[in-house]
């Protein structure tokens, strides 16, 4: 898929809508908390993750957005531009 303006150099960019006050958010990482109400989100693979112990373990499980793929974005809530 070529967009016409876009340089394949340009960086991704994550587009998350929030669930709880419909704010989008956009960011070139993923998305740990919505930037308008403060609500968290959960990183798109935390299936089959264990429950992180403290802070340090929980901000790690957040991939780097070139680690992103679409079949991890779920689909209706984010949206790798």
């Amino acid at each position: 898929m070529n967009f016409k303006g876009k340089n394949k150099h340009q960086t991704k960019l994550l587009i998350r809508s929030c669930h709880l006050c419909g704010h989008v958010n956009e960011s070139e990482c993923e998305i740990e908390r919505c930037s308008k109400c403060r609500k968290h989100f959960l990183p798109f693979s935390y299936a089959g993750m264990q429950t992180p112990l403290n802070s340090q373990q929980y901000q790690a499980i957040f991939k780097d957005i070139s680690d992103l793929g679409e079949e991890d974005v779920i689909k209706g809530i984010g949206v790798l531009w």
